[in-house]
């Protein structure tokens, strides 16, 4: 295998499910609904509680670690037999208990180990520091650790079974990510005004002596798995904080519907950089790496129930919930999703939508297309029933304007339910397109039935580049084709597709282990894009794949050409932020990016989207400069 080859490989396994890949197991087992047990349940812990005393100047806090079951889908449900960490004498919980001082209080933590091996404990030291500070308990003994905790900002602790891992070795750590819990440092008398949101994952074989089998995946926020997870309930104008630690070793981008956040800040384990205002990106997606924190700010302006997930399928497909867990039903919202998802409900109350005109209305079928070989393709298709017209992959552009209102209507000429999100636009919660779960005036966005239609009412506040696509059955209505882009204008405006270029990254099977199973608009092979010299050309770039994380960079020869930031998820970007760069930062699932690029010579160019700069890693178009 190619070292480009290989690192296409290595990028998409990071979002393959657990129980494709092969993992060191432990004691752990699954533990059937209902059956009963000597040891303690796991509690999902809401982070809302800090842990231990205040002593004079010193949180004096005691933690335990011992075997327990944590039911991931409530205390009815099947679970894991998994080590928790808990306070001494209390119930264990996962997250972990949380840990929150402020930078003049000092910690005291004692870790018992109640396990049969040794507890490997990282995190617990004073910020910044250059790595992850650890210590080892032996089994049936404890360990004390005191510090000043350092800057404030937002950290995590972790534990592990077994001695730490040898650092220059290729052995991949534990999958056993609920022995992790955050640990937060306030600025002295500041309100903790904020929420806690812990991301944790365990992930097993069930025959530890056959990876290639069955496996048990817990993936949770704040301990407790889709539809079991907690619903935030919040206010129209309300200022949201919320403080995100993704406590596994895995990358996860971060969604949230119909709405922009702010992102304040961003740190590790050993440090976090607060952004100055100016700085602050607005997403929709932001994509956070393995045991890494985040600080983010959003205002909900329009009611009605909402989203806040990881965008990676594998990470929310039902196909992960446990052996006898309740049937996925791909008609209903609360089944035909798992894992890393929390759901938002906003009081009633006013809307900040602004829209100019009647609203234009289309019609979008849904088509399947005829297949060469494999499993058919499906698309969309913009006025066409099928049997009528075809559709294409990716779907038709669709393009509106600032302020217009539109009335989309999807109609199901598929013989299995499907249903569409408008990804990135801010709109009314019934709009969506979250299957009965997306909601607000009394609508609800449906599960679209075969033979049926819904109409969406799309709102456009700004413009931008965004996405439709499926929100139902992910994993496989994404890789057969059903999504698309839509790009919103200035007023004013009209698309130009000479100088405005859509580059749209989907898979066309639902786990590619080569550069054949990932589609570039559609295919691989691109025709002959034209330019001018001191012609600006603007590149909308959507990573719409089930997983993996994509770039994008122009080559004339052997040298990089300076290519010019402009957006990212149909925001702008500040002005200072507006830069010359020789490659566009990673994308990961549900980011989008545009930048522009004004050719200064004649010559032949080429436009490469893809993983790595290996050529087995990425697609090319070539440019003609006159």
């Amino acid at each position: 295998m190619t070292r480009g080859l290989s690192s296409l490989v290595a990028l998409l396994l990071l979002a393959v499910p657990m129980s494709a890949m092969s993992q060191e197991a432990g004691p752990s087992k699954l533990i059937p609904a209902g059956t009963a047990s000597d040891l303690p349940l796991v509690e999902p812990n809401d982070n809302t509680r800090i842990a231990g005393a205040l002593e004079g100047g010193t949180r004096q806090v005691e933690l335990e670690v011992r075997r327990a079951d944590w039911r991931v889908e409530g205390p009815d449900g099947p679970g894991l037999r998994v080590a928790a960490i808990g306070e001494a004498g209390g119930t264990p919980s996962v997250p972990a208990p949380l840990l929150r001082v402020d930078t003049d209080t000092r910690l005291a933590v004692t870790v018992w180990n109640r396990l049969a091996a040794p507890v490997t404990v990282f995190g617990l030291h004073a910020r910044p520091s250059a790595e992850a500070d650890s210590f080892v308990v032996a089994p049936g003994s404890a360990e004390t650790v005191e510090f000043e905790p350092g800057e404030a900002g937002t950290y995590l602790y972790w534990m592990r079974e077994g001695p730490a891992p040898d650092p220059e070795s290729d052995e991949a750590d534990h999958q056993h990510e609920q022995l992790a819990g955050a640990l937060v440092v306030d600025e002295p008398g500041a309100a903790a005004d904020d929420r806690i949101i812990v991301m944790n994952i365990f992930a097993e074989p069930i025959d530890g002596s056959d990876p290639d089998g069955d496996w048990v995946e817990g993936l949770t926020m704040n301990g407790l798995s889709w539809p079991f997870s907690e619903r935030m309930k919040l206010d129209v104008g309300e200022d949201v904080r919320w403080r995100v630690v993704n406590a596994s070793t895995r990358n996860h981008p971060m969604h949230l519907h119909g709405f922009y956040y702010s992102v304040l800040s961003r740190g590790d384990a050993t440090a976090d950089t607060v952004y100055p205002e100016a700085d602050r990106r607005r997403v929709v997606t932001e994509t956070m790496r393995g045991r890494t924190t985040m600080a983010m700010q959003w205002t909900p302006t329009r009611p009605g129930k909402w989203l806040f997930h990881c965008h990676l399928s594998f990470h929310v497909t039902p196909e992960i919930r446990l052996p006898g867990a309740e049937a996925a039903d791909t008609r209903h919202g609360h089944t035909h999703m798992a894992g890393l998802v929390t759901g938002i409900e906003v009081a009633p109350g006013p809307t900040d939508l602004v829209a100019r005109g009647e609203p234009v209305a289309l019609d979008l079928h849904v088509v399947e297309l005829p297949a060469d070989s494999g499993e058919a393709r499906q698309a969309f298709s913009l006025g066409n029933r099928a049997g009528t017209g075809s559709g294409s992959v990716p779907g038709p552009v669709l393009t509106f304007t600032k302020h217009q209102a539109a009335e989309v209507t999807v109609h199901n000429d598929l013989d299995v339910p499907t249903g569409v999100h408008w990804h990135g636009l801010e709109l009314d919660a019934w709009a969506d397109g979250v299957p009965d779960w997306s909601a607000s005036d009394g609508k609800v966005s449906p599960a679209i039935q075969p033979g049926g239609s819904f109409t969406y009412r799309l709102s456009f506040l700004r413009p931008g580049t965004f996405i439709y696509h499926s929100h139902l059955d992910d994993i496989h209505q994404l890789t057969r084709g059903l999504y698309g882009a839509l790009v919103v204008l200035p007023e004013g405006e009209t698309y130009d597709p000479r100088t405005d270029h859509l580059l749209v990254v989907g898979w066309n099977t639902p786990g590619p282990r080569s550069l054949a199973g990932v589609d570039l608009n559609g295919g691989h092979e691109q025709p002959d894009g034209r330019a001018a010299v001191g012609e600006r050309h603007r590149f909308r770039v959507i990573n719409i794949a089930p997983a993996g994380n994509i770039t994008a960079w122009i080559t004339r020869g052997e040298e990089t050409v300076p290519i010019t930031l402009l957006a990212k998820d149909g925001a702008d970007l500040p002005t200072h932020q507006q830069v010359p760069v020789e490659t566009l930062a990673r994308l990961f699932v549900g980011e989008t990016a545009d930048f522009t690029w004004t050719p200064r010579e004649p010559g032949t160019y080429e436009l490469r989207v893809g993983y790595a700069p290996a050529p087995e890693a990425h697609l090319v178009q070539r440019w003609l400069v006159e």
